[in-house]
């Protein structure tokens, strides 16, 4: 089961990365976390559940580093996606520093033979609390690592869980209007939630492994001696993947909350009507197939191409056109879409071919944004043609 999922979560999140990082690359963050915590699960799956001298050789000791990227990379996740950023400051930096120690403190391990590693897997298959007499780092006891990660995420997910309150608290009624911007709201707390969860559950595993002081204990009796906690462990863990089911938004589409509209730079009456035009040459040049068409278009080149400031355009999308640029954008290439399957584009051209033609960079998300624009899918809308 536990092998499973981790091989399901990171095919989601390759998916993940495939379909949203050219869009928002905070998806990297949380594909990432969610990764080394899959490789973190088959590591004690090949120790405890499934004994592999082989498979354990490979991942111990290599993957203690990744341990401690979770934390920060799920802070970078949900604090860019609060605040609509995707850089790091140079303090961000400084998260990074328990990742460099340890790789630091376990690197001359990986110029060991495999053999060696062989016996150590099979050493710590047979005698599982081995581990604290089994030094593999330089700078601390190995052991260290195995009480410090699962706290670190804890600290990490915790805060989360604690900006997310503050953020809600503040912008609660913008939340409730915009609804995909709930919807990834609402992914934030759950996906934080379970990581709480886990960890604590984790920890727990952990300072009882480290209190058993019994050097005969085997992977069964030591799985058997916490069974409800590892079986609430797993459900908690079958959670990340059926969640990143549930929320699609997440899966195919903009992970990340869309701009509050403040308009802290006020126009004035001439400087209105003169950008009521601007706002008519940027219809006409969003209209524009090249544009329109293109996967990578975005706002940035309607300001560069006219020579405008981005609050200008910003000012003309939501004050005067009242229409977000990422909607204007979606329903214009969906009407292109529709003309074309009206058409007979069909017989020169496959699904493929009309959603690429139409400017999407995927075929999932062509198909949720023609279901929102339209409330059918391009099947129904081709049978409905037919009618």
């Amino acid at each position: 089961m536990t092998l499973f999922i981790s091989t399901s979560v990171i095919i989601l999140c390759v998916l993940l990365l495939r379909n949203n990082v050219h869009k928002n690359k905070n998806s990297l963050y949380i594909c990432f976390s969610l990764i080394f915590i899959s490789l973190i699960a088959m590591l004690h799956y090949f120790n405890f559940t499934e004994p592999n001298q082989f498979c354990l050789a490979v991942l111990a000791v290599h993957i203690i580093p990744l341990g401690y990227l979770i934390g920060p990379f799920l802070y970078f996740y949900t604090r860019n996606t609060l605040i609509h950023t995707t850089k790091l400051s140079k303090t961000d930096y400084l998260h990074f520093l328990p990742f460099v120690i340890s790789l630091i403190s376990i690197f001359p391990y990986f110029f060991t033979d495999f053999d060696s590693k062989l016996k150590i897997a099979q050493v710590l298959l047979d005698r599982p609390h081995y581990i604290s007499k089994i030094n593999t780092s330089w700078l601390y006891p190995s052991y260290i690592n195995i009480l410090l990660r699962p706290i670190n995420i804890l600290l990490y997910s915790t805060y989360n869980l604690l900006m997310l309150f503050v953020f809600y608290k503040k912008n609660k009624k913008v939340l409730l209007d915009k609804k995909q911007d709930y919807i990834v709201f609402k992914w934030l707390i759950v996906i934080n939630s379970i990581i709480v969860l886990m960890s604590i559950g984790y920890t727990n595993l952990t300072l009882n492994f480290h209190n058993t002081t019994n050097d005969l204990t085997t992977s069964e009796e030591i799985i058997n001696s916490r069974l409800l906690l590892n079986y609430i462990l797993s459900m908690l863990f079958c959670l990340i993947p059926i969640l990143m089911l549930v929320f699609p938004v997440i899966l195919y589409g903009d992970n990340k909350l869309t701009n509050k509209v403040k308009s802290k730079v006020v126009f004035n009456k001439d400087d209105h009507e003169s950008l009521i035009t601007t706002a008519a040459l940027i219809l006409d040049f969003v209209k524009k197939e090249k544009n329109l068409l293109n996967p990578n278009f975005a706002i940035t080149d309607i300001s560069s191409a006219l020579n405008l400031k981005s609050k200008e355009v910003l000012y003309c999308f939501n004050v005067i056109l009242e229409i977000k640029f990422t909607t204007l954008r979606k329903e214009l290439r969906i009407d292109f879409a529709k003309k074309e399957l009206s058409s007979d584009a069909l017989l020169f051209h496959s699904m493929e071919g009309i959603w690429m033609k139409s400017g999407f960079s995927s075929r999932t998300s062509f198909f949720v944004a023609f279901k929102e624009v339209t409330g059918m899918t391009p099947l129904e809308y081709l049978k409905s043609l037919e009618i």
